[in-house]
């Protein structure tokens, strides 16, 4: 079907993206069209995507997610919000210190380049920033702040400093957080952790791991999966400390120390034949120090740093241990236990000890089998022959059984004094019983404990944000004044020759604050996403001098309606900022509980063949191939249309070509649609003015007329869920109705008015995804002034939707025969009729027993 069939001698003008979008991106700018209002009178809404690091020039993955940021900014303007939409860089960190020694230049110098060209392509996708609000996370008038708000944490007690067992990442050459360690692995670069001691600086998130995990309810905009992912990070257990008896190097003899575990299992403590520490606890050095078991204990502990933390805990995993030569006493019963060490066994977990159940756990029972332990039965179900056996015994009798593995630890209890028969497991009548018993008694304590540990925020690299703290050996450690805030970096050293801060005398060496001495700068500097946990909140008000932001300017905007970023920063990044804007909550700064109302999570755009793209696969597909021929707005469509935003899609070139031939199809049925409009009405006419009276429409009008309500309906109902793929299938139809219409019927027979009205409309629901073609034909072919962006986003109609026929499946005995049009209020007797009407000639010899009707959908003639 041709649609220049019935257009005499009108020729549509040429469609040229590269000129068009060049055009636009020059007025937008220069009229600062994307400039944030600042109007209270309309309703806020904050769309802000994750900003991006400057390691070079953007990804697909960036296009994906800042168009689909950029569509919703778009069209929230257009459904008459107040839209603050800004942009920025996360701009300290390794790989630009990296990139600076591998290219000799200064990291200062890499990351602002890198930042000037990732500026230049987001413009050239015609994305809506409002770039006066640019953040870089690497400018002194940023990062000033976040050293006043590490200030602020420590004079509110949620910062210290520790000396302790941290992981040390040997290729970046720095300490990371436990939620940096992925499946015993650097998040950056891949390789095994080591365990250090150190010194290092912490933010006490622990203090919020309730409010974390309570408020997660809160997050009902949020997906399910990555809710479940913060609370299975925080973790929290409940359960009971439990004092256990140091015992006398006779290993009977009970001394005056006291060594703790947490358990969730209260309910199996008759059945420890063994403690557990792990090879980097200090108590276990000076149990073993100067014993014969000292050796055989250090090279573990030596074997164990090899190894990730993942991989000790796994199951199938060796375990391997050493006999301290030492006994606990078991609170409960009075028996001694010994101690060992064991690889499988972490010290970051509950008190650092770990009580050995082996009856009702795989990795105790592999252990005790390992090196000959006992595995006394203490609970097991009553169809168990060993419970007919123990059901009466109190004391132990069965210390140990000929089991292929441990037993599922749910049941009833048996050989555990007054308690055996009762029912164990998780929250039991065994559980609650055993620890009112030992709190009576002193030994222990119901308690709750969390999988979270403190931030450790300590890095020991240049580019980063420099510890607002001077250690003078007289006073301590001292916070910097406010006054002499930032704490700069130094931008001459040299990196390349391995010069670090701790060796850049210029930098640390200064004098105490409080006593005028001679003293030293910390020269660690501050986890980066430090600076990623609180920039949606300087957005808000980023040219602030006085303050990090004003409360006004952040109650006007947060928290952020829709957050849009990968499921990779599920805990690291969305965990730290709610962290980080609960403190500031708390210091009085702002009023908001939650950063993020809905979060977005968007998926990978992968090669075509279903692989993860990387430079170093060489499979990585650039925007600029996708811009350079086609133009921006065919990659934006493109991006938007291949699938849901939260799938993954690989990379189909044949879909791009597909997306620029329906531009040009769009392209041309508005064009066709104006030229059919008389040239005198078509400013008066579009977006529905009075001259279009829809009761006077008939024929093919009134049907585009339905069609323009049932898919503008569509349209706006799935970009208000954020679904762009059908909401840009629902404008397609729309398109496809369009050009019928001009095809089949003649210029002078069309409706001057409903023809200016579809335009109008298809141009101002593609323009939040296709902006440059949208502002192009708002101005050429629709003949408006000022942008379609300050256009009010089109009203549909349901009622008007609604068509007069529908077509009815007829069925006899479940199999369609027929199809029928009928008008869509007919009765269900006159339904009945057509249908039998239809299939007719199928029903011949045979006795209906049973008509079934299915209102709009179908009719089923049961005969036989």
């Amino acid at each position: 079907m041709c649609d220049s069939t019935q257009q005499n001698d009108f020729e549509v003008p040429a469609y040229d993206a590269q000129a068009i979008e060049t055009k636009w991106q020059k007025t937008w700018e220069d009229e600062e069209l994307y400039k944030t209002d600042e109007d209270p009178s309309k309703p806020k809404k904050y769309v802000l995507e994750m900003f991006p690091y400057p390691s070079g020039d953007l990804h697909m993955g960036h296009a994906r997610n800042y168009t689909i940021g950029d569509a919703m900014a778009r069209q929230a303007r257009m459904r008459g919000y107040d839209v603050l939409h800004p942009m920025g860089f996360d701009a300290f960190g390794l790989p630009a210190e990296n990139a600076a020694i591998k290219h000799n230049t200064q990291a200062a110098k890499w990351t602002y380049k890198n930042m000037d060209t990732a500026i230049a392509t987001m413009k050239r996708m015609g994305f809506s920033y409002d770039y006066d609000r640019l953040v870089r996370t690497c400018d002194p008038e940023y990062y000033k702040w976040g050293q006043w708000m590490f200030l602020k944490m420590y004079e509110k007690g949620l910062v210290y400093r520790a000396t302790s067992p941290v992981n040390w990442c040997p290729s970046c050459k720095t300490v990371l957080a436990n939620e940096q360690v992925v499946e015993g692995r650097c998040w950056r670069c891949g390789s095994i952790p080591e365990k250090r001691n150190l010194s290092q600086w912490y933010l006490k998130i622990t203090d919020y791991a309730q409010e974390l995990l309570d408020d997660l309810d809160k997050l009902t905009g949020w997906p399910e999966r990555v809710k479940a992912m913060q609370r299975n990070w925080i973790g929290r257990s409940e359960g009971a400390e439990i004092d256990f008896t140091l015992a006398d190097k006779d290993g009977v003899t009970p001394t005056d120390r006291k060594i703790t575990v947490f358990t969730t299992r209260a309910d199996t403590l008759f059945g420890v034949s063994f403690m557990v520490l792990p090879p980097e606890s200090e108590l276990a050095a000076e149990l073993v120090a100067g014993t014969e078991y000292e050796p055989a204990f250090l090279e573990l502990k030596a074997a164990t740093e090899k190894v990730s933390s993942v991989d000790r805990q796994g199951s199938d995993r060796e375990k391997h241990g050493v006999f301290t030569g030492r006994y606990v006493i078991n609170p409960i019963n009075g028996r001694p236990a010994p101690i060992w060490v064991a690889d499988y066994v972490l010290l970051d977990y509950g008190t650092g000890a770990v009580m050995g159940v082996p009856s009702g756990d795989q990795r105790d029972f592999d252990f005790a089998r390992k090196y000959g332990l006992p595995i006394p039965p203490i609970i097991c179900e009553k169809d168990d022959p060993l419970y007919d056996r123990l059901k009466d015994v109190r004391d132990l009798e069965v210390t140990d059984v000929d089991w292929d593995g441990a037993m599922a630890a749910e049941g009833y209890l048996v050989q555990s004094g007054q308690f055996t028969g009762l029912r164990g497991g998780k929250h039991s009548e065994a559980v609650d019983a055993m620890i009112s018993y030992l709190e009576e008694r002193g030994l222990g304590r119901k308690t709750v404990q969390f999988r979270l540990r403190d931030w450790l925020i300590s890095r020991q690299r240049y580019w980063g944000n420099p510890i607002p703290m001077i250690h003078c050996d007289c006073c301590g450690d001292v916070p910097v004044p406010y006054e002499d805030l930032p704490v700069r970096l130094p931008e001459n050293l040299d990196l390349g020759a391995g010069e670090t801060l701790a060796e850049y005398a210029p930098f640390y060496e200064t004098t105490c604050p409080k006593c005028g001495r001679p003293a030293k700068r910390i020269t660690d500097t501050m986890d980066t996403f430090t600076c990623s946990s609180w920039y949606y909140l300087r957005y808000c008000d980023p040219h602030n001098d006085e303050l990090p932001f004003s409360k006004e300017a952040v109650n006007r905007w947060m928290p952020v309606d829709n957050y849009i970023g990968g499921i990779e920063h599920a805990i690291l990044h969305l965990l730290y900022s709610r962290f980080w804007t609960k403190v500031c909550r708390d210091l009085g700064m702002i009023d908001v509980d939650e950063p993020f109302t809905n979060l977005l999570c968007q998926g990978m755009v992968k090669d075509e063949n279903g692989d993860t793209m990387s430079k170093s696969k060489g499979n990585v597909v650039p925007p600029s191939s996708v811009i350079g021929p086609y133009g921006a707005d065919t990659m934006r469509l493109a991006i938007l249309f291949i699938a849901p935003s939260e799938k993954d899609f690989n990379w189909d070139p044949e879909a791009v070509a597909g997306a620029n031939r329906f531009i040009k199809r769009a392209w041309r049925i508005v064009w066709l649609l104006t030229e059919g409009a008389a040239a005198g009405t078509a400013a008066g006419t579009a977006a529905g003015s009075p001259a279009l009276d829809p009761s006077k429409l008939s024929g093919a009008s009134k049907e585009l007329w339905r069609q323009l309500n049932e898919h503008g309906v569509k349209c706006t109902e799935d970009f208000d869920r954020g679904q762009f793929n059908t909401a840009i299938s629902a404008v397609m139809e729309l398109v496809n109705a369009a050009s019928k219409y001009v095809n089949d019927v003649p210029v002078a027979e069309r409706d001057a008015a409903l023809c200016m009205r579809v335009a109008h409309d298809v141009v101002a629901m593609l323009a939040p995804i296709i902006p440059h073609w949208a502002e192009e034909l708002f101005h050429a072919a629709l003949g408006r002034e000022g942008s379609v962006y300050n256009e009010p986003w089109p009203e549909f109609d349901p009622e008007q939707a609604k068509s007069d026929e529908i077509q009815i499946a007829v069925q006899v005995k479940g199999k369609v025969r027929a199809r029928i049009d009928v008008a869509a209020d007919v009765s269900k007797e006159e339904l009945e009729e057509a249908a039998k009407a239809a299939v007719a000639d199928q029903l011949v010899g045979k006795t209906i027993k049973k008509v079934i009707v299915v209102p709009g959908r179908l009719v089923n003639i049961v005969a036989i």
